[in-house]
């Protein structure tokens, strides 16, 4: 269980680095004129939603240790 965890943050990690690099792309241009304007939107979305739904799933599995703690 512990290895799956990292392999979540890990891949999580990876779609982050991913969406910054080509969100600051998408923000310098103002249309898609060139074949890389369009790999680069293409790269964006494919990356924007397993970073949305592993960003979910670690968020949950969060909250769900928190309420788990006992209080003495």
């Amino acid at each position: 269980m512990y290895k799956k965890n990292i392999k979540l943050v890990f891949i999580l990690l990876i779609a982050s680095i991913i969406l910054i690099f080509s969100g600051k792309h998408l923000l310098v241009i103002s249309e898609v004129n060139t074949l890389f304007d369009g790999l680069m939107v293409m790269i964006f979305f494919l990356s924007l939603f397993p970073f949305l739904s592993l960003f979910s799933i670690i968020l949950n599995k969060v909250f769900k240790s928190i309420s788990h703690i006992k209080k003495y």
